[in-house]
């Protein structure tokens, strides 16, 4: 008998999330910071509800958020207009870029580490097979 999607989703996300918020909260970010950051090392200055939307966060979960890393000095917001309303741009201090970085090699380590003894094909397959699920989901009714 197969193993049901869910219980190899959910051990294998349990055991993920784990490891990784263990890792993030020994260089002092937690739950969501590392992915606001990977956001920004990648593109610095977008829109707060562009990162909401790339985190799947609502606008409000990421305002608190956000307030958060700038009282810990890891990012900068810039008051801005657009289409005559007001927003923010998001940037990364000093700070925030080192632990930035920290973060994603925390994340390169975990992947490295999840996919031992895996093939490079069998690592996209994986990926790919995953991202149908997600989209499947995300596209229900």
């Amino acid at each position: 008998m197969r193993t049901p999607l869910h219980v190899a989703l959910i051990g294998s996300s349990s055991l993920h999330r784990k490891r990784s918020r263990d890792a993030f909260q020994a260089i002092g970010l937690s739950d969501g910071q590392p992915k606001v950051l990977a956001h920004l090392l990648r593109e610095e200055g977008l829109l707060q509800r562009e990162l909401a939307t790339l985190c799947m966060v609502e606008p409000a979960t990421m305002t608190v958020l956000l307030r958060k890393m700038a009282a810990d000095e890891l990012i900068w917001k810039e008051s801005v207009r657009v289409q005559g309303k007001r927003a923010y741009r998001v940037y990364l201090t000093d700070k925030g870029r080192s632990q930035g970085k920290k973060a994603w090699q925390i994340v390169e380590k975990l992947e490295d580490d999840s996919f031992r003894g895996f093939s490079e094909e069998e690592k996209d397959q994986l990926v790919s097979l995953l991202l149908r699920v997600f989209e499947n989901l995300r596209d229900m009714k």
